[in-house]
């Protein structure tokens, strides 16, 4: 009788233990948004198109020979898949010069923020060219995640400042950003289920230069190098190689071993990592509909992310 209490115990617990959680996506979450936040500092002596090429040089470069020396013969099995790796990588070279040029010109807790609705985009461009369903849940959070992020737009101090001299447009401008960034992520899927994601977002990265390097090698040379302090170092050591390549190593991994649906929710944790650290180091001070409006903008990202069985 004891026995089969204790065993009765014991099957309960398992039921009602709490999910573990999944290290590797939060720190996903927290790096990512802390990088951004490092990157709109950065930007206070680089110029945008500048730090972008430097980022996606390094940090590509770092990516691809982790995944070559993972993936042996990857060169002869990428030939075929050449020229389509090629036009993604120009418009991932786009997508990430929007996104810096944007971060440049409005606060980096809205910047995030912004960005973080890139899943309902892409939700949404595959409804419209007819490839998925979208049900009305989902239009209702599309429509709910607009409505927060034109709170957090329209709530902040109206007066431009030195940290975001015309934040408005720089808000429009990552807005850009987040519908080709699901545009790239539409496209990228026939070559990421033949060579694999990592595979395909490492080359796509290196491919971008080929736009980066002639926009942006000019603002590049043209800076300040003698002007930077230890911290600028450290800074770009942490936005390349813990932001961008260990972020993207987790972030796969991650994806491979728990699943989308138990990774991307950590993703929700983005914006309110980048805006507490926003806070701490560039003393951005939101205003409390702008508060309102990033609880809003989360909650309809959510409720536009869930796919249910039926319509």
């Amino acid at each position: 009788m004891l026995r089969q209490s204790a065993k009765s115990l014991h099957t309960l617990a398992d039921n009602c233990a709490l999910p573990a959680v999944n290290w590797a996506a939060l720190s996903v979450a927290v790096v990512w948004g802390t990088g951004s936040v490092a990157s709109k500092f950065l930007l206070g002596v680089f110029a945008p198109a500048g730090l972008q090429c430097l980022r996606n040089l390094a940090g590509g470069l770092i990516l691809l020979t982790i995944v070559a020396l993972l993936r042996p013969g990857l060169r002869r099995s990428l030939r075929i898949s050449f020229f389509p790796l090629l036009g993604l990588g120009v418009l991932l070279g786009v997508q990430m010069l929007t996104f810096v040029i944007g971060l440049d010109l409005t606060y980096a807790s809205e910047a995030v923020l912004v960005f973080s609705t890139a899943p309902v985009w892409t939700a949404v461009i595959v409804a419209v060219a007819g490839l998925e369903v979208m049900y009305l849940r989902n239009w209702a959070g599309f429509f709910v995640a607009l409505g927060g992020v034109a709170m957090v737009m329209l709530g902040a101090e109206t007066s431009p400042t030195t940290v975001a001299p015309a934040r408005i447009t720089g808000d429009l401008v990552m807005l850009a950003s987040t519908v080709l960034y699901g545009v790239y992520m539409i496209l990228s899927r026939p070559l990421m289920q033949r060579h694999g994601t990592l595979v395909v977002t490492a080359v796509a990265l290196v491919l971008s230069n080929v736009l980066l390097v002639p926009v942006g090698l000019g603002q590049l040379i043209a800076t300040p190098w003698r002007q930077l302090a230890g911290l600028h170092w450290a800074l770009l050591a942490y936005v390349v190689c813990v932001a961008m390549v260990y972020g993207m190593l987790m972030w796969y991994r991650s994806v491979k071993i728990r699943g989308a649906s138990q990774t991307i929710v950590y993703q929700y944790l983005t914006p309110i990592v980048a805006l507490a650290a926003a806070v701490a180091f560039l003393h951005e001070q939101p205003t409390g509909w702008q508060l309102v409006g990033i609880v809003v903008t989360l909650a309809g990202v959510y409720i536009a992310s869930q796919r249910p069985d039926s319509p």
